[in-house]
């Protein structure tokens, strides 16, 4: 009896930690890649959040001869509500990217070899706050520099204290198509509670 009931705790307690749910929906559409990474990221732990990061994948990210290369949507999914501007995003994105270039390539650069600028605009559908601009680092798939157009919608939930800062990636300018398909992650994002 008591083998049983140990047994239904420990299913119970796993199931609590590693089948929750998370409050939100971010779509997945065929052909991507994803991933989840909780805060704080570990290649980036100077960025001083509690909550995870999800990344969506175009299907040929990776693929230099693609128009999808490195583009990519990720969501950081907080708790508490971030007091965010340009300087603020400038840091967390140079913070971001040198250290995902240094935990993914054998060449470890030092200094801040990344720069980015951020302008606020128009605040989009369904953002508390919308940035756009350019983030400039280099490429841990080739070890060449690359640069990035980015856009950033902020989205606050105060009745459950979080927010949903979605960032969505790519070389090619704005007027491309692959941002269609960047935008289709953004707009499918629900909040469930």
């Amino acid at each position: 009896m008591k083998k049983a009931i140990l047994s239904l705790l420990i299913v119970f307690i796993c199931g609590k930690v590693f089948c929750q749910q998370t409050p939100y929906t971010l779509p997945l559409p065929a052909k991507r890649g994803s991933e989840k990474i909780p805060f704080p990221i570990s290649f980036a732990p100077g960025i001083p959040f509690k909550g995870m990061e999800e990344l969506r994948f175009t299907p040929d990210w990776n693929n230099a001869s693609k128009n999808d290369y490195w583009s990519y949507t990720f969501l950081w999914f907080i708790e508490g509500k971030p007091q965010l501007n340009n300087k603020v995003l400038q840091n967390y994105m140079a913070e971001y990217f040198n250290g995902l270039y240094r935990s993914n390539s054998k060449i470890k650069p030092v200094g801040n070899f990344t720069k980015a600028k951020f302008q606020k605009i128009k605040v989009m559908k369904d953002d508390q706050e919308t940035y756009q601009g350019t983030i400039s680092t280099l490429n841990f798939l080739t070890g060449k520099p690359i640069e990035f157009y980015v856009k950033i919608h902020a989205r606050n939930y105060p009745h459950t204290n979080h927010s949903a800062l979605m960032y969505e990636l790519s070389p090619k300018h704005y007027t491309n198509k692959v941002w269609l398909k960047l935008s289709e992650i953004v707009k499918g994002f629900e909040y469930k509670n």
